[in-house]
């Protein structure tokens, strides 16, 4: 099957007011739909859902993460720090590009990562990623 584009994630939270906070405010993610048991942000590539927990119906910790593209990581690490972030460490060096990780009002892990410069051996290792990145970010931009 061919075609087919990732639309959107959904996450759940107990408490969308504290998400919104997050997300929105924290963050800086465009609100797109504010209702009485989801909200909707324009994540660049896709939206980012969160629904409302049913009521007696608790999430176990969360698995996985949503990683987050950023052309200058110590510069979005130190602006979300003096917002309030509270990061599980600071940025580190990884070989397919520099990361750092936080998590929401829910605990689900939230990942940022700066794609390795052209040219690095980074660069080399994940070429097709990065590529796809410029391609999706021009796309955008558009």
């Amino acid at each position: 099957m061919s075609g087919l584009i990732l639309e959107g994630i959904v996450l759940y939270s107990a408490d969308l007011n504290r998400a919104k906070s997050f997300y929105r405010d924290l963050l800086g993610l465009p609100l797109l739909l504010d209702e009485d048991h989801i909200i909707h942000f324009d994540a660049g590539s896709v939206r980012l859902a969160i629904h409302r927990c049913p009521p007696g119906e608790g999430r176990q910790t969360p698995e996985g993460f949503v990683v987050f593209a950023v052309d200058d990581l110590p510069a979005v690490y130190e602006d979300l720090r003096r917002r309030g972030a509270e990061f599980l460490g600071p940025p580190a060096n990884r070989p397919y590009g520099r990361v750092a990780y936080l998590h929401d009002p829910e605990g689900h892990e939230i990942g940022f990562v700066e794609e390795p410069r052209k040219g690095s051996d980074g660069y080399r290792r994940v070429a097709p990623l990065v590529d796809r990145y410029e391609r999706t970010a021009a796309k955008l931009a558009a």
